[in-house]
């Protein structure tokens, strides 16, 4: 690669071919005045329509959209097994990003205690309510409820906690 050092008056304009151009790291060609005035285009190149760049990327998405294969909601859990007891739960992402593997069905708020009470958002997030109660159910991690969990704790990183 020529440094800028090694650049002299010698060099071409990159758009138009004129001598004397100057080295314009922004743009990462050499441009003589009037074309670094005019924007640099090449008097060869047609301009090129806004509206035809953005129809043609619209066509392009759809149809690339249509080719894929469907993106399972987000709102939907994944509903798996527990690996050490092998009962029935669903994976929710945290509000921190992790996973948590949450028991199905609702619970009495009175059943639950304090810092182990999750919400269902909306979106499926899973979150933890702490000590408050905004109704009377809740719903609870399994790695709380596991038979299994005496033998194994929860594993690293799965947001059982958290």
């Amino acid at each position: 690669m020529v440094s800028y050092d090694e650049r002299g008056a010698h060099d071409v304009c990159d758009a138009c071919g004129v001598p004397r151009g100057r080295w314009r790291a922004v743009l990462g060609m050499t441009l003589c005045g009037p074309c670094e005035r005019t924007g640099g285009s090449s008097p060869g190149r047609e301009p090129v329509l806004l509206a035809e760049v953005l129809a043609t990327t619209a066509v392009e998405l759809t149809l690339a959209a249509r080719r894929s294969a469907s993106v399972p909601d987000p709102r939907t859990a994944a509903t798996t097994a527990c690996k050490r007891c092998g009962a029935p739960a669903t994976w929710h992402r945290t509000v921190r990003g992790r996973w948590i593997l949450i028991e199905p069905g609702d619970r009495p708020l009175g059943a639950v205690p304090a810092g182990k009470r999750w919400r269902i958002a909306g979106d499926g997030t899973a979150v933890n309510l702490g000590s408050s109660s905004p109704s009377d159910t809740c719903r609870i991690s399994h790695f709380d409820l596991c038979p299994a969990r005496a033998r194994c704790p929860a594993p690293a990183g799965s947001g059982a906690y958290g």
